[in-house]
């Protein structure tokens, strides 16, 4: 019997860890005394009301493919303390013929003990339901009191004991500079540009987030100019969950949210934030436009240097880098290109290659060179295949070994890791080997051959057209372009 080990903590605090070893160790005891077999232990460290965990997901479709025999848990609400997804978790073993066995004796389908599996998933849902309902009036308890129950402050704050006190580090004129940038005119992007300029810290930054980027946004500089907090009210409570087994947030009303007035020290006047208010409503509904029009090659040129998107620019008739159009010189360079004359390139190269094609013998050639290409591909393909399955064989071994007690898990994880690894790597060698293969071939050529013939003539290059001959287009800083079609590696302009 093949045996698929869930388990799951809900923290990953230290008393939890200890929930970890103590059920590993049970389970190790129960297959012992079975003598199955472990396919693998799936492990989560998560609330049970989600269907969004990492190893629940491999595990669920694992089960589909069949990979394993039984599905072994501490107890039902290991698995899940969300009804529908207990049923779902239920049917998708039934339907694969996967039993379901929980160590509290609960769930043993094995043993033909399931009829109490509907009151245990409800037990379970409805207990997650109280904890969460605690949970919220605590928190709205102390919202009330004027506490802050956000783990990050906003921008130009620091928590201390709970209240929120104007930070020390320069950011509440950062946020003064914002609004009076903003009531003088100053749109949020080109705000946000100015701080970027000058090598103001980001929010990000300020709270020493991984990966914060360097570089303010436009939908910063909003957030921070709608938020009540900066006239010193406290207002909480503006978003709810709807219920435990649904992690969706609904807006709630004003007069439900937790307004607590004069809360701690204002950074911006009422009259200056209310003004922001009103400002930015009338530019909201000045902005109400039809949808801007979609240019030709937008979604399909990308900067050289950073990778971004280019921008269609009216005055300019062409693109250029939208990371250097939103955030100027300090981002990116231009990268500009005219829209005419990368069309006029792409039809030339469409009309060249279709004459190319039809020349006395081309085709020959090249249906000799894919065949040659196929052969090499196929054997590839086998000697990759078989090196997979021999690491997996392998990968089998390693964990009966763990179960039996002649690995320790630190062995186990160290040489696992390095054979996943081993088997993703080949894995996408393979893919890639496998697509080539399929997308190749004289019949694929001859079908290129048969859709250029009807762009010999073509005297506009249309969105769709586009689309299906063009992959990307990469545009350097001195206006020259590498055009990569679908049928062919690149042209270069």
């Amino acid at each position: 019997m093949r045996c698929a080990v869930y388990i799951r903590v809900s923290t990953d605090k230290d008393e939890q860890k200890l929930s970890l070893e103590n059920q590993r160790s049970l389970f190790y005891n129960y297959i012992e005394g079975k003598k199955w077999d472990v396919h693998h232990l799936y492990v989560d460290v998560e609330s049970g009301t989600t269907e969004k965990r990492e190893n629940l997901i491999r595990m669920i479709e694992d089960a589909k493919a069949r990979k394993f025999d039984v599905i072994l848990a501490k107890e039902l609400s290991r698995l899940a303390r969300n009804g529908g997804l207990s049923y779902q978790i239920r049917d998708i073993a039934m339907q694969n013929r996967i039993h379901i066995i929980t160590l509290d004796n609960a769930i043993n389908t094995l043993e033909g003990n399931s009829e109490m599996f509907g009151l245990y998933a409800w037990l379970y849902e409805q207990e997650s339901q109280r904890t969460s309902n605690r949970i919220k009036a605590a928190l709205s308890s102390k919202a009330r009191k004027g506490e802050f129950k956000g783990s990050v402050p906003p921008y130009g704050y620091r928590l201390q004991q709970s209240k929120l006190i104007m930070a020390d580090d320069g950011t509440p004129d950062v946020v003064k500079r914002i609004y009076r940038m903003y009531l003088d005119g100053k749109g949020f992007d080109a705000i946000a540009r100015t701080l970027t300029r000058e090598g103001i810290p980001t929010p990000a930054q300020i709270i020493g987030k991984k990966n914060a980027g360097q570089y303010w946004h436009g939908s910063s500089i909003k957030i921070i100019l709608s938020n009540p907090h900066y006239v010193g009210d406290l207002v909480q409570g503006r978003q709810t969950t709807t219920s435990v087994t649904i992690k969706g947030r609904e807006e709630l009303p004003k007069e439900k949210q937790i307004v607590v007035q004069n809360a701690h020290p204002a950074i911006i006047s009422r009259g200056d934030f209310e003004a922001a208010q009103r400002y930015m409503e009338g530019r909201k509904q000045q902005q109400a436009k039809p949808k801007a029009k979609k240019h030709l090659f937008t979604n399909h040129l990308y900067c050289a240097d950073c990778g971004k998107s280019l921008w269609y620019v009216h005055h300019r008739k062409g693109y250029v880098c939208g990371n250097y159009y939103k955030h100027g010189k300090h981002a990116c360079s231009q990268h500009s290109i005219k829209e005419n004359e990368l069309t006029g390139v792409i039809l030339d190269d469409l009309r060249c290659l279709t004459i190319t094609l039809n020349k006395k013998g081309v085709m020959e050639q090249l249906e000799f060179k894919v065949k040659q290409v196929a052969k090499q591909t196929e054997k590839q393909v086998q000697s990759l295949s078989r090196q997979i399955e021999k690491l997996r064989e392998e990968k089998k071994g390693f964990i009966k070994l763990l179960a039996s007690g002649m690995i320790t898990e630190e062995e186990y994880k160290e040489v696992i890791q390095s054979n996943n690894e081993e088997i993703a790597g080949l894995q996408s060698k393979l893919m890639r080997l496998t697509v080539n293969n399929s997308s190749s071939g004289a019949e694929s050529m001859l079908r290129l051959k048969r859709e250029l013939k009807k762009y010999m003539g073509l005297m506009e290059l249309t969105p769709d057209i586009l689309h299906r001959l063009v992959n990307k287009i990469v545009v350097k800083a001195d206006g020259s372009a590498n055009i990569q079609y679908k049928f062919a590696a690149t042209a270069i302009i």
